[in-house]
């Protein structure tokens, strides 16, 4: 019916531009005097290098704060007014071993114990102790996770990561030349690098929720560099003697406000997931977040300069030394 409608209120008009109202404060200015992102590409590179190192620094010491999916162990989740000293101090005159830390909301506790034969008596050993220094202790969930489960979760992971980085360099090797494809994956590399230094930084759970924002992450990134690479691919083919550079610019500033707002929306979407979502979605949301914010700066600032070093890496007489090619005979970029 809505297809009938459209078709009699359209019959016999002629085909016209549509204006959208409102300013273009990114339009046709932005297109006459591109933003000079390679004016900074260097700083860009140096900075993004200098902070994935110390997160790979922070990977070593102090260490991610894994959870129970890849420690084993036991995880309990308590809930007392009493204050964290006074659990504590039971746990320790009864001899447990164990970390307690606040969890969620106030009077909400986690406490972990390490991985053994012996689990169910600690865990009555550690809700006895627990009890008599607060008899009005809850205790509304218990994850118990063996050390070959916990292994087997490590692996998982590891290879779920490896095989979505490598699906991600086969499509962009199909697509594009090599030196972007390269130029995406060194550049995911180095988000995940910086995501996992924030994870050490905040102090979040390490757990498999976050293995799935770290893809989450992969996919969302690379999204974002397939537009401006291809964007840059067409500004090419359209003017082939035109430096490198400039077309870089122009590109990137073509496609800065599909991707500002395109983040702008994302993280908006998932922050109320990362203030009020608690604790279960927390080690999802944040680690999205903050990898929304490095993806973007680096789809503008270290992707594209990336790709221009490999290019000429790959090709040292530069693309000057190249002859004009249309879009369809250049077959490197298609």
């Amino acid at each position: 019916m809505t297809r009938l409608l459209m078709e009699w209120r359209l019959r016999g008009r002629t085909r016209g531009t549509l204006t959208l109202p409102g300013p273009d404060w990114l339009g046709a200015e932005r297109r006459r005097r591109p933003i000079r992102f390679m004016a900074v590409r260097g700083r860009g590179i140096v900075l993004s290098l200098v902070l994935s190192v110390a997160s790979l620094g922070a990977l070593a010491w102090p260490g991610l704060n894994t959870g129970i999916d890849f420690q084993g162990g036991v995880a309990m989740e308590v809930h007392t007014p009493a204050t964290i000293d006074t659990l504590r101090g039971g746990l320790a005159a009864s001899g447990l071993e164990g970390s307690l830390q606040r969890f969620g909301d106030d009077g909400q506790y986690l406490l972990r114990l390490p991985a053994g034969a012996d689990s169910d008596a600690r865990i009555e050993a550690a809700k006895a102790a627990l009890s008599a220094v607060s008899p009005e202790a809850g205790f509304p969930r218990l994850d118990v996770v063996g050390p070959s489960v916990s292994g087997g979760f490590v692996e998982t992971s590891i290879l779920a990561v490896l095989l979505a980085g490598a699906g991600m360099l086969v499509y962009l090797r199909l697509r594009f030349a090599p030196h972007f494809a390269w130029a995406a994956l060194i550049t995911l590399g180095l988000d995940l690098s910086k995501t996992l230094g924030f994870l050490v930084l905040t102090g979040l759970e390490f757990n498999l929720t976050t293995v799935a924002a770290l893809l989450t992450l992969i996919g969302y990134s690379v999204n974002d560099k397939v537009v401006v690479f291809d964007r840059m691919r067409e500004n090419r083919a359209l003017d082939p003697e035109r430096p490198l550079e400039d077309i870089i610019d122009l590109s990137l500033t073509q496609t800065l406000r599909r991707t500002l707002f395109t983040s702008l929306t994302t993280f908006l979407a998932i922050l109320p997931m990362g203030l009020a979502g608690g604790a279960a979605v927390t080690s999802f949301a944040l680690p999205v977040l903050f990898g929304i914010v490095v993806g973007t700066s680096s789809s503008m600032f270290i992707a594209a300069p990336m790709a221009m070093f490999l290019e000429r890496w790959f090709s040292p007489e530069g693309p000057a030394a190249r002859e004009p090619a249309s879009l369809e005979s250049e077959s490197g970029y298609l």
